[in-house]
């Protein structure tokens, strides 16, 4: 997965021109009562937060803020500092511009110091890293491609195309041992071929030093009759970001919401959708985030592996992002029961969501693939899609 480095702060300060010369020290004092001194730089130079020490100051932080760059604009207490803040607020509201207002304090104690770092230090991880599609996107997914300069427009990611061809034949690789040892020398039919598998997908990642990638996987089924269902499952669970189905837009979710939860979603499929409930399904659930997995056949094909278990969770985060990368959909449900369904894929989860959050699902639904992770992350994740332009579906 995708790893959030931790990055500075850009943070700008700004007063009237009669403000005292030693000003900017007593900014960078008042900004150390909220942030450890190592994860902010004090200039002036395209900042993530402008502090406003006194009201007159609204051109100066004008002059400041860069034309794609959004800005945390907060403000100490007294001295006109809001009301200058809220001027500057008015103007990147008439022009387009994402930007949020608080008191300083009051971001501190609500939490939106904290997620305003964790979102810039998130988005600036992503720059300069490269992800892989290995094969094509899967033909069913007519919602789900994303145009490779969509994908650095948004994320920063180089996308590069991997034909299967060019990548080694498992059958001459060696069975990754993570997984073998995973099931501790049990002697599983098919398990050999899904752990050269692995070997084949982790090589591919690290000689194409790949954030993360996205996998045909159906035609390496149909063509020679073994899954990387378990393959996927281990990246997923040693935190390697690997979509199925070459599936880019869960890929990007994937990497986004992975960002913030710490672990690798689930990415499944939209099974049933009740009055009060959304059933998910999907052979290739991280291992982390089951308990007890046992291994079937899988679902489409009844052949090779995939994996089946019971997802330890009681409230969820479920997010999608669509083809374009420019809408995106987040609900938080509480799980309700582990279904064993005959007629879907192996594991299997039902969640009750608000009753606004389903209809959206059937009306507007962004794609059939979701990516859930255990935890509720929905605050973080809108204020992340806000920062980047991405739209909530309503």
């Amino acid at each position: 997965m995708h790893k959030t480095l931790t990055m500075h702060l850009n943070i700008a300060w700004t007063a009237n021109k009669g403000a005292d010369a030693d000003t900017g020290h007593e900014a960078e004092q008042y900004m150390q009562q909220w942030l450890p001194v190592n994860t902010f730089v004090m200039t002036d130079q395209q900042p993530d937060i402008i502090l406003f020490m006194s009201g007159g100051s609204e051109r100066q932080a004008l002059e400041m803020i860069q034309p794609e760059r959004p800005v945390l604009l907060l403000s100490i207490r007294g001295n006109n500092a809001y009301a200058a803040a809220t001027e500057v607020m008015a103007w990147m509201v008439s022009h387009g511009r994402f930007a949020m207002l608080s008191d300083c304090q009051d971001a501190f104690e609500t939490g939106l110091l904290n997620h305003w770092q964790q979102m810039v230090n998130t988005w600036q991880g992503f720059y300069g890293k490269k992800a892989g599609l290995i094969g094509r996107v899967s033909d069913w997914l007519v919602a789900s491609a994303v145009p490779a300069e969509r994908f650095r427009r948004q994320f920063g990611i180089t996308l590069e195309e991997i034909p299967w061809s060019t990548l080694p034949d498992y059958n001459g690789m060696l069975p990754d041992t993570a997984l073998i040892e995973r099931f501790h020398g049990q002697n599983i039919q098919g398990l050999n071929q899904a752990a050269q598998v692995l070997a084949v997908l982790r090589q591919t990642m690290v000689r194409h030093k790949l954030c993360a990638m996205a996998v045909e996987c159906f035609s390496l089924v149909q063509q020679r009759k073994v899954t990387a269902c378990l393959a996927l499952a281990q990246l997923n669970t040693e935190g390697a970001v690997a979509a199925c189905e070459g599936d880019l837009a869960s890929m990007a979710g994937m990497l986004l919401l992975g960002a913030f939860a710490g672990n690798v979603p689930w990415m499944a499929n939209t099974t049933r959708i009740t009055a009060k409930t959304l059933l998910l399904s999907h052979c290739t659930v991280p291992f982390n985030m089951i308990e007890k997995p046992s291994l079937t056949s899988h679902y489409e094909t009844d052949c090779s592996l995939a994996i089946k278990g019971s997802i330890q969770a009681k409230e969820v985060t479920i997010f999608r992002l669509s083809g374009p990368l420019d809408k995106a959909f987040i609900a938080e449900g509480t799980v309700l029961d582990y279904p064993d369904l005959p007629s879907a894929c192996r594991t299997q989860l039902e969640i009750e969501l608000p009753a606004a959050s389903l209809l959206q699902m059937r009306n507007q639904p962004l794609g059939n693939h979701l990516v859930m992770v255990p935890g509720s992350y929905g605050k973080i994740l809108r204020l992340a899609c806000l920062y980047r332009g991405i739209k909530m579906i309503e």
